[in-house]
């Protein structure tokens, strides 16, 4: 059996010459390697970063996008609801302010209907109506001279 024997240690009396200096400065192969690699996994990292963030930006995004959806479904359905309320109250008004619904109510509270069709008042200076169809006199242009006629002159 032969033994090997272990490489002599090197002192710090020992010099390097200088060429070997330089071909230590020099790099090599396998750092230029290394380096490369150390970019490409450097480069590799920062895309899957990115990826993922982008992924889980679009995703927050259309959370956040469903979140409004649904409350403008809900606005939506309570609009509706509200018109809906709006035009029940609507027609109660109505039926309320019907003629013949304001005449019951009037029976039922004990008034009659008088036997003389009703008296119409004449305005002094104000101006008679041109034609019998039903159409009020037009006092609003004549209004100075109708505004003393209606009541107590106010200071």
């Amino acid at each position: 059996m032969t033994t090997i024997a272990a490489p002599g240690r090197r002192t710090s009396s020992t010099r390097v010459a200088p060429s070997a200096r330089a071909a230590k400065k020099a790099p090599r192969a396998s750092t230029r390697v290394r380096t490369e690699r150390h970019h490409l996994t450097r480069h590799a990292t920062l895309l899957v970063l990115f990826t993922v963030f982008a992924l889980v930006s679009a995703v927050v995004f259309h959370v956040v996008l469903a979140q409004h959806q649904l409350q403008l479904d809900r606005l939506n359905a309570q609009i509706n609801q509200e018109q809906r309320r709006y035009e029940q109250r609507r027609l109660t008004a109505s039926l309320l302010a019907s003629p013949p619904r304001i005449i019951q109510e009037a029976q039922r509270l004990g008034l009659v209907v008088p036997d003389d069709p009703p008296q119409y008042l004449y305005v002094p200076d104000a101006p008679m109506p041109q034609y019998d169809d039903g159409s009020t006199a037009d006092t609003i242009a004549n209004w100075s001279k109708t505004k003393p006629s209606l009541g107590p002159q106010q200071p």
